[in-house]
């Protein structure tokens, strides 16, 4: 089955029963039946936004972790710095007690490991036209500590014109890859390139897309 996409106003993480409809926002789903075939369409799209968007930092936190001792909290910082390369950031916010980390991920997205991506929906993937700070990246991610919902990225990406966030989505029947970006003149070639490489889907039609119900019907780019 080939990858679709739909596109809707707002910031839609697939899973959440609570998007927004803010208008300043963008949200743009592939869609496939297989992770593997999702990820190959949008590692394709990102290859062909390579040039304005080199910057790749994956972000994930420990939300579901808590340390009955000082020994245990060592050994997990012990073993994540063992994942670390130079120039990547584990860090333990003081307020909540909760350690989050971001990589920085190879430019090129098929060199990109992606087992954390399809495996979780707590880790993100932040695109960059430059790179910013990994400190300051690190206090304005925060805020997706205990959960990641579509409010939160809004506030986020509010502050980050040039940015896009990525989420991955797997299930048994489906999978999903999402663009989350501002809705400005700069960012609409993301969909140029989508619509370039794949045919739009109605969001009512979805259902029917995953479950094969019918034929789905494709709407025009």
């Amino acid at each position: 089955m080939k990858t679709i996409y739909i596109n809707e106003s707002g910031v839609r993480p697939w899973e959440t029963i609570n998007p927004t409809n803010d208008a300043r926002f963008t949200t743009t789903t592939l869609l496939d039946h297989d992770f593997n075939n999702v990820w190959e369409s949008w590692c394709d799209v990102m290859a062909s936004l390579l040039n304005k968007w080199p910057i790749k930092r994956e972000w994930s936190a420990t939300t579901n972790i808590d340390f009955n001792s000082k020994t245990e909290e060592y050994l997990f910082k012990k073993n994540t710095a063992d994942t670390l390369n130079i120039g990547d950031l584990c860090k333990k916010n003081e307020k909540s007690n909760i350690y989050s980390t971001i990589k920085n991920c190879p430019s090129n997205p098929r060199k990109i490991q992606n087992l954390a991506l399809g495996g979780s929906h707590e880790v993100v993937l932040l695109i960059q036209e430059t790179e910013t700070e990994i400190e300051d990246l690190w206090r304005r991610m925060t805020l997706f500590e205990k959960r990641i919902t579509a409010e939160n990225i809004s506030i986020f990406l509010e502050s980050q014109p040039n940015m896009l966030l990525c989420r991955f989505y797997d299930s048994e029947t489906h999978a999903a890859a999402q663009f989350i970006y501002q809705a400005h003149h700069e960012n609409e070639i993301i969909l140029k390139k989508i619509k370039a490489r794949f045919k739009k889907l109605s969001i009512e039609d979805v259902h029917h897309y995953i479950n094969g119900t019918k034929k789905h019907n494709h709407t025009s780019n």
